[in-house]
């Protein structure tokens, strides 16, 4: 009874899976974020989730097993029917005799036990493992158990809530408003959104072919083929999504946008619908925007011990721009909302002007550019600035107008985030002068600039160290004799990766840069200089974690290049 008493970090600790200063860190940072304490030790790399699973269950006080669908006998799939499964979160594993093993999300639920005892006339073994392997253990696992009559219409399924979902009764042909409100129809898009939510899933491509939907996620930066959606319910599920997201079911010519919200095992997801004609129907892609991401402090985000400094140093200026710099998708955002929560405190005014706001942020006043009523980034900017704030965040600098107004703001005591489409942090100071901001603008109010990618993480399952082919080892040099490969397992899907890690690098605005802007240098000149300052580029931060065993040195290759480095830099990288 004491050690189910013990709090997770002391037993963590006690079973050496941390240090006490480790514990520590995690604890301050729980205080400013209020996350649970074993989110923040994964996402500072602590520990790992098998690691904090083993130790909840040392909490429950029942044993700890790893799931891994090949060792589960055939025969005890009948034995627990798939709705009470996934109902209950269970699994069995084995039947030793007249007990039945059953990994449960929740192994104190006596009322679950009971019911599976009933059901299964044997004695019930809980046992505790990973939960994310287990929801996709239990998926995987009753795969193919999904009959009409087990649905539901509620809007319930699979542990699903829907949120602010607008007036159903919008006009349209009789049986498609039908079809719409059938069970197996709301089930069915109940149980993508879930799964998607539950799997990590970034966006939902619902993309209509000639034999029906072709049905993606997109996972740590890739889209993964999920199943095929039969013709048969093609104009039913395009029609649920666009009713949950309150667009218009008549209209089928022109693209639409909405957007709406749901709950799945205690998280809140907001999504964003995008709808496009094409030749078999409507596309619609759904942009899944996870709440519970945003609480991420600056120390989980993937920055090195130096470019953490660099990045700190910049938002702790009182005023001055910074740009966050890369692709669509690259995690911009996540750094600003980051950044801001960082140097958020009372005495200070914090302000946004995002298209659209992606999360919300606590203590801080968040506002909405809506262009179809005329309300711009530069005109919302334009009024931020009359609200008397001291940080101003804006979504994103697209135009000569909203870069003018945001460095003439920086240059009247506001410190100014945001971000900018670069390839990197030297392009962005030639970008803005093709944007039309003049140079002597650009040199006053840019302090710094951060560039950024996100490379898929190697799965902690079952990563492996190899020897490198050749290619490999010619750029490598003597930096490493072993690198790190992905293999794939039932815990990363078959992928070999889960999850992501952002790689950086930071740009600190000296006075030759700024002689540079005012000569309207290229890139590549701002770049040399920006390495004799000490800037350390996003190849070489990639390179660093790859040898390390974040990534993998393809990933590095096909997200950001291989850098152009000497053995002896190499050497040092991977010290």
């Amino acid at each position: 009874m004491q050690k189910a008493r013990l709090r997770i970090g002391e037993i963590l600790l006690q079973l050496g899976f941390i240090t006490g200063e480790q514990l520590e860190q995690a604890l301050n940072i729980q205080k400013e974020t209020q996350e649970l304490l074993g989110q923040i030790l994964m996402r500072l790399g602590y520990v790992n989730s098998d690691q904090l699973a083993e130790a909840q269950a040392y909490q429950f006080g029942v044993d700890y097993e790893r799931v891994n669908l090949n060792d589960i006998p055939p025969e005890v799939r009948n034995l627990i029917p798939a709705h009470l499964a996934r109902h209950l979160r269970v699994l069995p594993l084995r039947q030793e005799r007249h007990r039945l093993v059953v990994a449960m999300l929740n192994p104190m639920d006596l009322v679950a036990r009971d019911d599976l005892q009933r059901i299964t006339n044997c004695y019930i073994k809980p046992v505790y493992t990973n939960p994310e392997v287990l929801q996709q253990a239990i998926d995987l696992f009753y795969a193919s158990d999904i009959p009409p009559e087990e649905t539901r219409s509620d809007g319930d399924s699979e542990g699903i809530q829907l949120l602010h979902v607008e007036d159903e009764n919008t006009p349209e042909v009789d049986h498609v408003e039908q079809l719409v409100q059938q069970a197996p129809v709301v089930r069915l898009v109940n149980d993508i959104l879930a799964q998607a939510a539950r799997m990590g899933a970034t966006d939902i491509h619902f993309e209509p072919k000639r034999r029906g939907i072709r049905l993606r996620y997109r996972i740590d930066g890739d889209l993964v083929d999920v199943r095929t959606i039969p013709n048969t319910m093609k104009q039913a599920v395009i029609a649920r999504v666009k009713v949950l997201a309150d667009l218009n079911l008549t209209e089928r010519r022109l693209p639409q946008d909405g957007r709406f919200s749901f709950q799945v095992d205690a998280r809140r997801i907001d999504v964003r619908v995008s709808t496009l004609p094409n030749q078999y129907g409507e596309r619609v892609v759904l942009r899944l925007l996870n709440n519970s991401q945003v609480k991420y402090s600056l120390d989980a985000l993937g920055f090195s011990e130096v470019n953490l400094q660099r990045f700190r140093s910049l938002i702790r200026q009182p005023y001055g721009m910074i740009l966050i710099t890369g692709p669509t998708g690259s995690g911009k955002t996540t750094t600003l909302y980051a950044a801001l929560r960082e140097i958020s405190r009372p005495e200070i005014n914090i302000m946004t002007c995002e298209d659209p706001i992606e999360y919300e942020i606590e203590d801080i006043s968040q506002s909405n550019v809506n262009e179809k009523v005329g309300l711009t980034f530069a005109m919302q900017l334009r009024s931020i600035l009359r609200q008397d704030p001291d940080v101003v965040l804006i979504g994103e600098i697209r135009d000569r107008e909203t870069a003018e107004i945001a460095c003439r703001a920086s240059l009247t005591g506001h410190l100014v985030l945001s971000a900018l489409h670069t390839n990197d942090a030297a392009g962005a100071l030639p970008r803005l002068i093709d944007m039309g901001v003049e140079p002597f603008l650009i040199s006053s109010s840019l302090i710094g600039v951060v560039g950024q990618r996100l490379l898929r993480r190697l799965c902690t399952h079952c990563r492996y160290l190899d020897i490198p082919s050749p290619q490999e080892q010619a750029m490598l040099g003597n930096a490493a004799t072993q690198v790190y490969r992905a293999r794939g397992c039932p815990q990363c899907f078959q992928r070999g990766y889960s999850g992501r890690i952002a790689v950086h690098e930071v740009l600190l605005v000296n006075e030759t840069i700024r002689q540079l802007t005012l000569q309207r240098a290229e890139a590549q000149r701002i770049l040399q200089e920006a390495l004799q300052g000490g800037m350390v580029t996003m190849q070489e931060d990639a390179l660093q974690k790859a040898l390390a065993g974040v990534t993998s040195l393809q990933e590095v290759i096909s997200k950001v290049g291989f850098p152009d480095i000497s053995t002896a830099d190499a050497l040092s990288l991977a010290a």
